[in-house]
């Protein structure tokens, strides 16, 4: 774990060395617009073999959206950000019955910072390399049954702070100052942000989205 985290500092370190010295060599192109998709893999996980009466369940949101930002680099490179949302809900039952139960609900923020490369071939495809940032909030679980109902906070949830290790490629379709950008991304998160306390549930650490950007650019 430690390794991780120091693995993704130095490439945060570097990617901004890079862009502190690329920068005054930039061109002036930058691109803004919006990136939608959806997940591939499922936000948690959950050990069926684990022995334990809290059990449970999860219904992954099959979408995430947000906008982006890109700003040009010499050698047909470009620093990419996006903020891309997403909601996160898992239920548990503490007492293994259906009567009683808990429904969390979180928003998770990615923020990703990249550095592509555009290939100068058929539908102009890219690679992008570099580290993202989780943030979650709001999350809170409603706990109910027939006789009360409750508010809490998750008692799964372990750090509200995540990073990784993000890469991925697609192609640029261009019509005119339009660009449609259809793309696969993975990230490898360092830590998980939910776990509980029986060893049942997890955030998954491997997370794979298949986005579509639409940016205005301006050379």
């Amino acid at each position: 774990m430690r390794i991780f985290k120091y693995l993704c500092k130095t490439i945060l370190r570097v990617v901004f060395l890079n862009l502190v010295g690329l920068m005054p060599l930039a061109a002036q192109s930058i691109a803004f617009g919006i990136k939608a998709g959806a997940p591939i893999t499922d936000g948690f996980v959950v050990n069926d073999n684990a022995s334990n009466l809290t059990n449970y369940t999860f219904n992954t949101q099959r979408y995430t959206v947000g906008p982006t930002f890109e700003v040009g680099l010499p050698y047909h490179l470009t620093f990419e950000t996006d903020a891309l949302y997403k909601r996160l809900r898992y239920v548990s039952f503490p007492f293994g019955f259906d009567s009683f139960r808990g429904t969390t609900n979180a928003t998770s923020w990615e923020f990703p910072l990249l550095i592509k490369r555009y290939f100068n071939t058929s539908l102009h495809p890219y690679g992008s390399a570099g580290v993202s940032i989780r943030s979650i909030s709001g999350a809170r679980t409603f706990f109910t049954n027939d006789q009360f109902q409750t508010t809490e906070a998750p008692l799964e949830l372990a750090d509200k702070r995540s990073t990784g290790f993000t890469t991925g490629g697609g192609i640029d379709l261009a019509l005119r100052r339009i660009h449609f950008q259809p793309e696969i991304r993975y990230t490898r998160w360092g830590q998980a942000n939910f776990s509980s306390p029986n060893g049942v549930l997890s955030s998954n650490l491997n997370s794979i989205d298949v986005l579509l950007g639409v940016t205005f650019r301006k050379e």
